[in-house]
């Protein structure tokens, strides 16, 4: 890891610790409450959907107090607990009788609870004098008004006494309930309503219902009807009844299924939050958006579940509500700190780019690092290696080298060198494999770079054939000037020139591998590309000669052969600015240099001073034939040409295919102007216009 990189993360981890350490504080202090909620809103979730079965052969009696009075609600009690004693119901539950005064006298029935059947009242009720049956009803809810927990335990006069459901869970003999809550865990956790029987009291009375159905049951006795007799509202939502809140806690201790949690539980629940921030500021800081996403979302699922499954299999209940909360806040923090990286790279790239075009390499290789791994950087940091070989730092070359290993690995595997006798074996310290083309200015081959096993192409040209004497010393200075200026672009869309020199007569230019297919496969009529996919791409070879011209290179040969499309990748690239020269204020000869005719400018035909507004016109004709599969100037001969490339306009091409909009028209006409100051004043500006032409297209 280099030293900006380290610096970087070492920052954003003090920032994340930061920010973790004020929602710690927050979370623990003064906001609890706040950030209780979402415990309590996942724990809510999960409990709503949770497997309960209810009591067997449970009822509840519920007494209309609408139209009775007190002592009217009274005798109406006495008459369903007759009933139920006759039928031989196991235990009667009364878990909210009518209040009684301590000065009021006892109705005279309710001397008969002390004998037969067994029945549950309240603590500190009268009845519960009489009875000897009695336990807590205490149900507080939470401050958002939702019943989660009960407590089953209660300190009275010194003695710890047990809730209402706890007690008739101990007297049937259960042992399981007491050992579920006989370690201090004294809350038990309601999820959702179980559903009781509720025969009608009145047609009960009246003899319209037997009774022999109570027998051996467990019955409730209230004055709450279901739903508008409600006293609490439960996690799922649910509205309940004390009787309902009652018989759900005692078929959950009696099934040995009541939700709790043990010290252990409240220990790790302390514990989590602070955990989580850790895991966070060590995994998420300097990491892409999408692995922050990812790997966030992996954490949260996996806390999940694992509240679900010790919910659902163990009945104890762990809130990792604000784990998940402080992880989210500390992945939202560390995207945001990360930031856009593909503006990022693209910013880095560019500030490297220029660095290196000015010669500064150190602050180009440290831009260069903040780039992800890719080909196009590959083949930068390959020209950067170079260019510290250069300036006699090969310290710093290998320093590059050994960056481009770790971070794109060493998987180039040689190649067997091709056999031809027409060939060479080696130029430079280049291996030649095969020949792949012939360029404006000679032949290509694949290449090794056997000092870092890399692919590369290399343009070779007979220069000792083609000159001699004071030619060939002119020829060989403007072979180098021309490697020169193609070596100073550092481009997406441009292939990157690494290296030149000259061996066994030839000049040769070492470059960038593309594997890719030229444009000219998709000039045929029968094989064109759609088009608002050769607007794009033309649009992006607008935005490259942009960039060229801005570092004072011209192409001067913009044709559809010199651009090199990738359809799997969707990539573009300009070859062959090997026959580009550097444009010199100064020089008054310019002449018309390695052009093709047919996709020449008016002022590159008539040999006048060149700009960049003639490869704009270049690209205006590359267009015209992409979209139609053919010119718009064709001729004969090499006059009558010239004469319709500076006098005639070309046909519309809206008129020769379908889908083509209008305004591509426009955009033509001025990429095809007679006069470079009437056509469009940069790349960047051609760029935007095709790209709005493909929106509609």
């Amino acid at each position: 890891m280099d030293l900006d990189t380290a610096d970087r993360q070492k920052r954003t981890r003090l920032i994340s610790l930061c920010f973790a350490s004020l929602l710690l504080l927050l979370m623990y202090g003064p906001l609890a409450q706040w950030f209780v909620v979402a415990d309590r809103l996942i724990y809510d979730k999960l409990a709503a959907a949770l497997p309960n079965r209810g009591i067997e052969n449970a009822y509840i009696l519920s007494i209309d107090p609408a139209k009775l009075d007190q002592s009217q609600v009274l005798d109406r009690y006495g008459q369903v607990l007759a009933l139920l004693r006759q039928a031989g119901a196991e235990r009667i539950v009364l878990p909210q009788p009518p209040p009684v005064a301590a000065d009021d006298p006892l109705p005279g029935w309710t001397a008969s609870l002390a004998s037969g059947t067994s029945i549950y009242v309240p603590t500190r009720h009268r009845f519960a004098d009489i009875t000897g049956h009695d336990g807590f009803v205490n149900f507080a809810a939470d401050p958002d008004g939702v019943l989660r927990s009960v407590n089953m335990w209660q300190l009275n006069d010194g003695v710890m006494s047990p809730s209402l459901p706890l007690a008739i869970a101990f007297d049937s003999g259960d042992a399981e309930s007491g050992y579920r809550l006989s370690n201090a865990d004294d809350l038990i956790f309601l999820s959702n309503r179980i559903a009781v029987e509720r025969p009608d009291v009145d047609e009960l009375l009246r003899g319209r219902i037997n009774p022999s159905i109570f027998a051996g049951a467990t019955v409730f006795v209230d004055t709450e009807p279901e739903l508008s007799g409600a006293v609490a509202r439960l996690p799922s939502g649910e509205f309940a009844t004390h009787s309902e809140i009652v018989a759900s806690l005692l078929a959950a201790l009696q099934q040995g299924r009541a939700i709790v949690a043990p010290s252990w539980v409240t220990a790790l629940e302390a514990l989590a939050p602070a955990l989580l921030a850790v895991v966070a500021i060590m995994l998420l800081p300097d990491r892409g958006r999408r692995n922050i996403l990812s790997i966030t979302a992996a954490i949260v699922a996996a806390l999940l579940l694992i509240e679900m499954l010790v919910l659902y299999v163990l009945q104890v209940r762990i809130d990792l509500g604000r784990p998940i909360l402080i992880l989210s806040g500390i992945s939202i923090l560390s995207a945001w700190l990360v930031g856009n990286p593909t503006k990022a790279s693209k910013d880095a790239f560019k500030r490297g780019s220029d660095f290196l075009a000015a010669g500064r390499l150190e602050p180009a290789f440290a831009e260069f690092r903040q780039c992800p791994p890719s080909d196009t950087l590959a083949a930068v940091m390959y020209k950067l290696s170079l260019a510290f070989e250069q300036q006699a730092k090969p310290e710093r070359a290998e320093a590059v080298l050994d960056w481009m290993k770790r971070t794109h690995g060493t998987n180039l595997k040689p190649q067997t060198a091709a056999k031809n006798g027409g060939m060479p074996q080696r130029l430079g310290r280049y291996v030649i494999e095969k020949h792949i083309g012939r360029g404006a200015m000679g032949a290509v081959y694949l290449a090794r770079d056997p000092r870092i096993n890399r692919s590369v192409a290399v343009k070779a040209i007979p220069i000792e054939k083609e000159f001699e004497d004071e030619e060939l010393k002119e020829a060989r200075l403007r072979f180098f000037r021309e490697a020169e200026s193609a070596g100073r672009l550092t481009h997406p869309n441009i292939i990157t020139v690494f290296d030149a020199g000259e061996d066994k007569g030839l000049a040769y230019i070492a470059m960038e591998y593309v594997p890719g297919i030229p444009l000219t496969s998709f000039v045929d009529p029968t094989k064109l590309l759609a088009p608002k996919r050769a607007l794009e791409l033309v649009a992006c070879t607008a935005d490259a000669l942009d960039y060229a011209h801005n570092q004072g290179v011209i192409h001067r040969d913009i044709k559809p052969a010199n651009l090199l499309y990738n359809p799997k990748e969707g990539s573009l690239k300009i070859s062959d600015f090997g026959v580009a020269r550097m444009t010199d204020n100064n020089r008054t000869k310019t002449g018309i240099v390695l052009g093709t005719p047919m996709y020449m400018s008016p002022e590159q035909l008539g040999a006048e001073k060149l700009t960049g507004l003639s490869d704009l016109f270049s690209l205006g004709v590359t267009l015209y034939e992409l979209l139609v599969g053919e010119v718009p100037f064709k001729a004969s001969n090499i006059a009558v040409l010239m004469t319709k490339i500076t006098t005639e306009d070309p046909v519309p091409v809206s008129g020769k295919r379908a889908g083509i909009p209008p305004s591509v028209d426009t955009v033509l006409a001025k990429a095809l102007a007679k006069h470079p100051q009437s056509r469009f004043s940069s790349g960047a500006e051609m760029a935007i216009a095709l790209r709005n032409c493909a929106r509609i297209s």
